[in-house]
């Protein structure tokens, strides 16, 4: 773990829009989006680094709950249960939820031993009855940062732990390699589950995947939030009770991912 900040961001915040944040966005075309970034997280382990700060996060819960928010194609979270359980002998139970349910997803997830909630999950505003550890993957940049505040001061005040990670950067770097993306998507979309005629349509003949998971790409690394705005935030929303961490996690022969970790103080619960 490393809480120290980066340099100040070169590149301004532009929070322009994303296909699949649209309520209009046909549902086939965004699970071709989730189901790919599903499989490239898990299959690279791209958020292996998180196990760590989940455990701590789920050490001072009330529970042993996972609630996932903005989950699409499932995410890194089934991969995370296991790690938990060997790395950290936790075994939390897991529930995964979107605001736009992915039902094929869902299937998958019973058979990966976690849930995927039928029922539309809006992150800002969380059902009551959901009082698990709340978790965002790649998921942060989609809101704007009064929305982000808002967020993370709703789970302070409920005494849940909340944490979010991300694997891109807004720096200079990370906006220009968003070129590579509709390469990759070419390479990647073979360990895509499932495989079906129209993914292969809209991915090898008509290029819709490609440059829809390239512009999503790119503009999640223009809306990322920094970590030194993520500071500021969490400053802005100290409590006596409830401590906030932004930093960056890694193991071994991956990519450094960065994070926000909000936790109840164990003695104040």
């Amino acid at each position: 773990m490393n809480d120290t900040l980066p340099p100040r961001p070169l590149v301004p915040r532009l929070h322009l829009f994303e296909f699949i944040d649209q309520d209009w966005f046909p549902r086939a075309l965004r699970d071709l989006a989730t189901d790919y970034l599903h499989a490239v997280s898990t299959r690279l382990g791209l958020f292996d680094g998180a196990a760590e700060v989940l455990a701590r996060g789920l050490q001072s819960s009330g529970n042993n709950e996972l609630l996932d928010l903005g989950s699409g194609g499932r995410g890194p979270l089934p991969r995370l249960k296991r790690l938990l359980a060997e790395k950290h002998g936790v075994d939390p139970r897991v529930l995964l939820s979107d605001k736009y349910p992915n039902a094929d997803a869902a299937e998958h997830a019973r058979r990966e031993g976690v849930t995927y909630l039928e029922r539309s999950v809006d992150a800002l505003k969380v059902p009551a009855d959901l009082r698990g550890m709340r978790t965002l993957f790649s998921a942060l940049h989609h809101f704007r940062p009064d929305d982000v505040r808002r967020m993370l001061a709703d789970a302070r005040d409920q005494r849940i732990p909340i944490a979010a990670f991300e694997t891109v950067r807004r720096t200079p770097a990370g906006v220009l390699s968003m070129a590579l993306v509709p390469l990759l998507v070419l390479l990647f979309t073979p360990l895509v589950r499932p495989m079906t005629p129209w993914r292969l349509l809209l991915t090898y003949v008509i290029p819709v995947a490609p440059l829809l998971i390239f512009w999503d790409g790119l503009v999640s690394a223009l809306r990322v939030h920094h970590p030194r705005e993520l500071r500021a935030m969490t400053q802005s929303l100290a409590v006596p009770g409830y401590t906030w961490e932004v930093g960056e996690v890694a193991v071994p022969g991956k990519a450094a991912i960065s994070y926000v970790l909000g936790r109840p103080d164990t003695k104040h619960s």
